[in-house]
């Protein structure tokens, strides 16, 4: 059956927002919701993210003083949509811009009390997720039956997996949207440069950090914000993350490489201020070994390179390539990086270091 049957969702209202999302309206009420779509493969890892974050939600609500950074549930379930099988996933719609609408709004230099507050808020929300989830995401690595997560080990490993993969999807990429010539040399350098290189400083056991869920997918895009709410009341929302047990050195990797592509200098300083400042306000003793950053950030970097060396990237937004080759300057700067890779380090003060 129809989404408009099973799910009540009026299919004339649906207006594309991403590459399978869509905001939509509920019949008979007229309620505002997002809408994902999932077919084939993609539907039983979001279906896991889904059950985690429910249970994550749950103990979010029973903890004073923390946000509940996650838009309400209303409804999941198989329909047809467009004449095949999918899987609706139905959430309330959240008000505001995300952050990469907002931090192109940002006048060069002079915004940086806005830059600030949004990393504040962000780093709040992220924190509030990595804290309330280190008990949950404890026993899931341990229990034995668990078919949700695999060990932090693992996780761990697919991360170096992943990063040596799109750094030979790079070295051997034609041409990479937004780069010229002598640009693209520079990225075949740099990712031949990455492909194995933390194979020889990477050691499969825990970091400083306990295990807790993390976002996985986590750039501006995916953080809505209400700026027109007095900022002592902003709270920083989560969409379309791949909950997972993991390092949340991961999530505060990922949001610094994209504020270090999408701001100037001044703003990036000001936002990644902000965010250790919020994060810090739950987390005040947060500690990566500088291999693991050093692996998330190439990770990042790398990923942002090779998504856009594809012909026809499926979707461009939420935030383009026009300034791609920053990251061509953060890999530069990871790759002359010494020092030893078990050194235990604070990632924010490490990221900001190796963007001046």
């Amino acid at each position: 059956m129809g989404m408009e049957k099973v799910l009540g969702i009026d299919l004339n209202t649906l207006t594309p927002i991403g590459r399978s999302a869509y905001l939509g309206l509920l019949t008979p009420t007229g309620r505002q919701v997002k809408i994902i779509l999932a077919r084939g493969t993609e539907i039983l890892p979001l279906q896991e993210a889904a059950t985690l974050r429910r249970r994550l939600v749950e103990e979010l609500t029973v903890t004073a003083g923390l946000p509940v950074p996650f838009a309400d549930e209303i409804a999941s379930g198989p329909c047809t949509f467009e004449g095949s099988d999918a899987w609706a996933f139905v959430n309330s719609y959240v008000p505001g811009a995300d952050l990469t609408r907002i931090a192109r709004s940002l006048a060069p230099g002079q915004d940086s009390g806005l830059a600030d507050g949004i990393g504040q808020a962000a780093g709040v929300s992220l924190a509030a997720v990595h804290s309330a989830s280190q008990p949950l995401a404890a026993t899931l690595r341990h229990k034995e039956d668990a078919e949700l997560v695999d060990q932090d080990i693992t996780w761990r490993e697919a991360t170096l997996t992943r990063q040596e993969g799109v750094a030979r999807r790079v070295h051997e990429a034609s041409k990479i949207t937004a780069l010229d010539d002598r640009q693209l040399r520079r990225a075949h350098s740099l990712a031949a440069a990455f492909t194995g290189r933390f194979r020889t400083t990477f050691h499969p056991t825990a970091g400083p950090a306990p295990a807790c869920l993390i976002h996985k997918d986590l750039h501006g895009g995916n953080i809505i914000l209400d700026t027109s709410a007095p900022p002592d009341t902003w709270i920083a929302s989560f969409i379309d993350d791949q909950l997972s047990v993991g390092d949340s050195g991961y999530d505060i990797a990922s949001i610094h490489a994209w504020a270090f592509e999408v701001m100037d200098k001044k703003s990036f300083m000001a936002f990644s201020h902000g965010l250790e400042r919020g994060y810090k306000s739950l987390i005040p003793n947060c500690a990566l070994r500088s291999c693991d950053l050093l692996l998330y950030l190439a990770d990042r970097s790398l990923g942002r390179l090779a998504y856009y060396a594809r012909s026809a990237p499926k979707w461009i937004e939420p935030y383009g390539s026009e300034r791609l080759i920053r990251h061509l300057d953060l890999l530069d700067c990871i790759a002359s990086t010494a020092g030893s890779p078990d050194s235990i380090i604070d990632p924010f003060t490490t990221v900001r270091r190796l963007a001046t």
